[in-house]
């Protein structure tokens, strides 16, 4: 498996950015799988388009959540919110053991993609059983906010995609698409001038996009590759050919 996956994380993002990307992902009619924070007129506008996305849950954990205050009370307000979802990826990427049996057996997630792996060449999905039940667990290669904590981020996707081979899941958020800032600080200014991210106007959202190379331009460039090298695939789209593979005994 050497597909190349894009990857959403919502994070609480305005919905002028979620449209942003959801426009961009259409107009390239690139397949992409967003993990939800919240419910908003623009997510629901993903649902529209179920060819295109899927959408999974990325549940906050930590304390004082407002999810919830216990794995499961978070797991119910994510379910809830997305009750078609198969796949998650955790916020903050937590997760322990005993988290993850509470996953397998009180929820219908079957595909976790909370395993972070930076620029790792030959990755591909591991069969996770717990008691009977088998929990697929797909590792990304990617994160836009990682990049923007390097030193000397790499904002070219030649570079990644001769990496070697294996899979590539790229993870993204649609507040760094849209703001393209090469590092952390246009992003952590504009969450200083709003009380609640969700809730930003768009006119003032785009008083701290960036020009140049960023996650935004990375972005683009990654669409064009897809439309043009496809097809493209959702993380559902990896797990049903996951599932092929192994009934054929090619895995």
């Amino acid at each position: 498996m050497d597909d190349v996956v894009v990857t959403i994380d919502t994070d609480w993002a305005p919905d002028c950015t979620i449209d942003f990307v959801a426009d961009q992902l259409l107009a390239h009619q690139v397949r992409a799988t967003w993990f939800v924070t919240h419910m908003s007129p623009a997510l629901a506008r993903l649902q529209q388009y179920p060819d295109l996305f899927e959408l999974g849950i990325h549940p906050n954990f930590l304390p004082h959540s407002t999810h919830g205050d216990t794995p499961e009370a978070v797991l119910h307000t994510c379910m809830a919110l997305v009750p078609e979802a198969s796949s998650m990826r955790t916020h903050d990427l937590v997760q322990s053991t005993s988290l993850l049996q509470q996953i397998v057996w009180q929820s219908q997630i079957t595909t976790d993609v909370s395993l972070f792996l930076p620029y790792t060449p030959a990755l591909r999905p591991v069969e996770y059983l717990w008691s009977g039940k088998t929990f697929l667990r797909i590792p990304y290669f990617w994160a836009d906010d990682y990049a923007m904590a390097q030193p000397a981020p790499c904002w070219q996707l030649a570079p990644l995609l001769t990496m070697g081979a294996g899979l590539k899941v790229f993870g993204f958020h649609p507040i760094h698409i849209y703001l393209n800032a090469a590092d952390s600080r246009p992003y952590q200014a504009l969450k200083q001038r709003v009380p609640k991210l969700a809730d930003a106007a768009s006119e003032v959202v785009q008083e701290h996009v960036q020009t140049g190379e960023g996650p935004g331009t990375l972005f683009t460039e990654l669409l064009t590759y897809l439309a043009t090298h496809g097809p493209s695939r959702r993380i559902r789209d990896l797990s049903e050919q996951w599932q092929h593979l192994k009934r054929r005994g090619q895995w």
